[in-house]
């Protein structure tokens, strides 16, 4: 039982091994993503393996620029299972899917910045442009809208 105890990390040992800070730990109790698990007798949170393990596994997605609800349901769906593979094909999924979501914010990025260019370019051309008023038929003329 002795050996048990000294196992467990305090918050502030945990955050060190971890290299996060002891408020990221609390926010990540706050959502639910993580909890200790265990209270000392003065009420500190005390962390054991497991939980040091699953906070490397949150700062792993962190890391990715995975949205901590993603996470939060990632993690949800490990615990469901103790099946390996079960577990893999969570992960799997839910990883498709942030790549997917990424892959189209990129392509609206770049549909934006063409629209950027476009726009460029028929202000350049209405700098220059000797006429005071755009005629009815000028094909620059939204770009002034």
């Amino acid at each position: 039982m002795e050996k048990d105890k000294q196992s467990l990390l305090k918050i502030g040992e945990l955050a060190q091994t971890a290299g996060v800070t002891k408020r990221t730990i609390r926010y990540y109790e706050e959502l639910g993503l993580l909890s200790p698990s265990e209270r000392s007798e003065g009420g500190f949170r005390l962390y054991n393996e497991n939980d040091l393990s699953r906070l490397l596994f949150i700062n792993r997605f962190k890391k990715i620029d995975f949205p901590l609800d993603k996470i939060k349901k990632l993690i949800d769906s490990i615990e469901i299972s103790d099946d390996k593979s079960q577990r893999a094909s969570a992960s799997l999924s839910l990883l498709g899917k942030q790549l997917q979501q990424i892959e189209e914010e990129i392509q609206d990025l770049k549909d934006t910045k063409e629209n950027i260019k476009s726009a460029i370019d028929s202000l350049e051309q209405c700098k220059d442009c000797e006429i005071n008023k755009c005629p009815p038929g000028c094909e620059h003329k939204k770009a002034m809208i």
